[in-house]
């Protein structure tokens, strides 16, 4: 929900100024995708199954995606074909990372399409691309990544998508050290659902990328806790809030039984979501479990947030203006995990395959006890609250759309 709840909102506010929305996603979202009042285009699978195959143990940037093409092969027949009858009658595409597939789409239907990222692929000289290697090694490295990243996402572009694009009529994309963002003569805009306050726009990106702040809804959704989270809630000390969201992996048990240690071991209160592991973890006095609570009503309630560092899970929290400490298990998670620390919003974050009781209890203690941390992400929640990065977002959609035209 992380992922698709931005773009449900986004959806919405396009919808209340007139246009017609209708939003792609796994066959598992429909219900919240309906329930907003948006049209729903079903992409065939299960994201439990994507995610479990994406972020197994030992995950990292070097065989990332090779995992997405394990993936991919079970979805590449389907997958064009989905998309192709999502986009039929569009006027157009507001599209996530499908690599070129959806320009190849716009591109056919010669419809404006505007590019959005929730993590940097942007080439620059300041944060490496998202699913790099969890390593620092300056500016050089930092822009080398892009194009190793693009280089290796345009030659397996091109193994699955060539007769594809050939079927269409839609030439063949070059393999590339960079995105190609042009489309039917026109250049694709590039919308950042984050803020720069978070992570500062780099000055050298061109003028057709923008950061429009993080795609929230000014007003909670209705939620009604149970009698028993309420109480637990009402209780002192506030507790601390871990989850892992859609995280599912084969150590899932194991890795919900190091945090059910760690928290023993710092003698703290926790309200822990099972999310998507599901493993068999049973409430103790001092730990509360849930499968799922919305964060925008939760993280106010808590003293502080341990999450996996999802793009989603950290607007959330930082919004909330709550210290967090970030255990990533792959993807862009290492990437926001280190900007949490550089923020001084929270501990360094510990990779989960690191990760041990006593690495955790000395974490929650430092979350909890270094007042520095409970400040900066105070500070920071205030600003972010300002944003309104859903009106820009659609603001900007709707003057590209007219650019096209």
């Amino acid at each position: 929900m992380g992922d698709v709840r931005p773009y449900i909102l986004l959806g919405k506010e396009l919808q209340n100024r007139g246009h017609q929305v209708k939003l792609t996603a796994f066959e598992d979202f429909e219900e919240p995708v309906t329930q907003a009042g948006l049209l729903f285009a079903p992409i065939k699978g299960s994201v439990t199954q994507y995610m479990s195959a994406i972020m197994q143990p030992g995950t990292n940037g070097f065989n990332y995606l090779q995992r997405l093409e394990f993936c991919l092969k079970n979805v590449v027949k389907t997958l064009p074909a989905d998309l192709m009858d999502a986009c039929r009658d569009a006027e157009a595409i507001v599209c996530t990372y499908f690599g070129s597939m959806m320009y190849s789409i716009a591109e056919k239907n010669c419809i404006p399409c505007i590019q959005t990222h929730y993590f940097p692929m942007d080439g620059n000289a300041h944060y490496p691309i998202s699913s790099a290697p969890n390593i620092r090694l300056g500016k050089v490295w930092n822009r080398t990544t892009y194009r190793i990243g693009y280089l290796m996402i345009s030659t397996l572009e091109r193994r699955y998508l060539k007769d594809w694009r050939l079927e269409q009529g839609v030439d063949i994309r070059r393999i590339s050290s960079r995105p190609n963002y042009e489309v039917c003569g026109h250049v694709v805009p590039v919308l950042y659902a984050m803020s720069p306050l978070v992570m500062p726009r780099p000055s050298t990106w061109g003028e057709h990328i923008r950061m429009t702040g993080y795609w929230t809804d000014a007003y909670q959704a209705p939620y009604t806790p149970s009698p028993e989270l309420e109480a637990f809630l009402d209780e002192t000390p506030q507790p601390v809030y871990i989850g892992f969201g859609s995280m599912v992996s084969g150590d899932m048990g194991n890795t919900l039984k190091i945090v059910m240690d760690g928290i023993r071991e710092a003698g703290i209160r926790a309200v822990l979501m099972k999310g998507w592991g599901g493993a068999d973890i049973q409430p103790t006095q001092d730990v509360y479990i849930g499968d799922y609570i919305p964060h925008d009503w939760l993280f106010e309630k808590v003293s502080a947030v341990v999450h996996h560092g999802g793009a989603g899970t950290i607007a959330a929290s930082l919004r909330a203006g709550r210290p967090t400490f970030v255990v990533p298990f792959g993807g862009d998670q290492f990437f926001w995990g280190r900007r949490v620390n550089a923020l001084g919003c929270g501990p360094k974050p510990i990779g989960r395959t690191h990760l041990t009781a006593e690495k955790l209890a000395k974490a929650l203690l430092d979350l909890l006890g270094n007042g520095a941390y409970r400040v900066a992400a105070g500070e920071l929640g205030m600003r972010l609250m300002k944003e309104d990065g859903t009106a820009n977002a659609a603001d900007i959609i709707e003057e590209e759309i007219k650019k096209w035209h």
